[in-house]
């Protein structure tokens, strides 16, 4: 038995259910069915060089299409006239409950009752959050393979909170007047990092149609060049994620990427937070509390996200090789979080 000490253990979830998902719906987008009931294989040059023509070209008439509706432009394409409504772009949709989430945790607390001035509190938490969909949509017309970790999900939290009063260690005066009185107190935060979106595919098939698809994961294949948790990540030198990691998927064709991955993360940031105060009493009604509050406390340096789009575009380096753009590529001028900083408060209160 612990004296002061509670201890507690909590599973806690949730399941979320016809939750707003418009980007599950694509109301002009054309079904693969419908390019089945032509003949058309967008997967083809044939294919895909036909629905890319123009009706002023004649291509699609010589091959037996005719205008959708008499006033449809002939500058337009096969593609467009193919949409089930081709006398439009995109259609806004503003409400389809077609989302579903997941959250399971396991939760456990500790709190250490307030005792010769101590007080902490501490959680931890194990979690799985998944949604449906997730981030990106991969194929509109296949809605059960959108389902991943949640772009919040952060298996591991360990949070501690504490404060700290001194006390009155001896008998003398003088000693309890500077020593004793003084307030510590303290929010330390460590997680997983957040996970990284998969990489929309440049595939082009949104040409037909008029849905993009994401990047296939290509399997044994490292996500990273260097761990962003390493602390030895030189930004001018280092581009940090592998673009042979992603594969486009074959012209015409669909991704097989999930939106997120849970071995796909942008680096952790601990979150601390200390402080330091003093209340002097002046008058029985009257008294000057001064509060020192410090950000970062540690000065961590924490770089900015990497860029984590286009893993076909060239990484480009300056002619003295210093990384300038790309997939993988950080921003050396910039941070995440500020270093560490502070404020002085002062409250009089009478």
């Amino acid at each position: 038995m612990v004296p002061n000490l509670i201890v507690e253990a909590a599973w806690a979830g949730n399941r979320g259910a016809w939750e707003n998902a418009t980007s599950q719906i694509n109301l002009n987008a054309t079904n693969p069915a419908t390019f089945a009931k032509y003949g058309i294989d967008p997967t083809t040059t044939a294919g895909q060089t036909l629905l890319n023509s123009t009706f002023a070209s004649g291509t699609p008439q010589k091959n037996g299409f005719s205008l959708p509706y008499p006033t449809f432009p002939q500058t337009l394409t096969l593609a467009q006239a193919l949409r089930p409504f081709p006398q439009f772009g995109s259609i806004a949709v503003y409400w389809a409950p077609l989302g579903d989430s997941w959250y399971n945790s396991l939760q456990v607390k500790a709190t250490r009752r307030l005792s010769r001035g101590l007080a902490v509190i501490s959680a931890f938490t194990w979690s799985k959050a998944e949604s449906n969909p997730a981030g990106t949509i991969n194929n509109v017309f296949n809605r059960a393979i959108h389902k991943s970790i949640s772009s919040f999900d952060e298996p591991f939290v360990l949070s501690i909170g504490y404060t700290y009063e001194s006390q009155k260690y001896t008998s003398n005066k003088l000693v309890n007047t500077l020593v004793a009185g003084w307030a510590f107190g303290g929010l330390l935060v460590y997680a997983s990092g957040m996970p990284i979106a998969s990489p929309t595919s440049s595939n082009t098939i949104s040409n037909w149609y008029f849905q993009n698809t994401l990047e296939n994961r290509v399997p044994g294949v490292p996500l990273f060049t260097k761990d962003l948790n390493c602390h030895c990540i030189n930004p001018y030198n280092d581009f940090v994620l592998n673009p042979a990691a992603w594969a486009n998927p074959a012209p015409g064709t669909w991704g097989t990427a999930a939106p997120y991955y849970s071995d796909y993360r942008y680096e952790r940031r601990p979150n601390e937070q200390m402080n330091i105060a003093r209340r002097f009493h002046i008058r029985e009604r009257m008294s000057l509390e001064v509060r020192a509050e410090f950000f970062n406390i540690f000065n961590r340096t924490y770089l900015a996200n990497p860029t984590v789009t286009g893993p076909q575009s060239t990484q480009v380096r300056s002619a003295a090789g210093v990384t300038v753009s790309g997939f993988g590529y950080i921003n050396p001028t910039s941070l995440y979080t500020q270093p560490r900083n502070g404020q002085l408060v002062a409250r009089f209160q009478f």
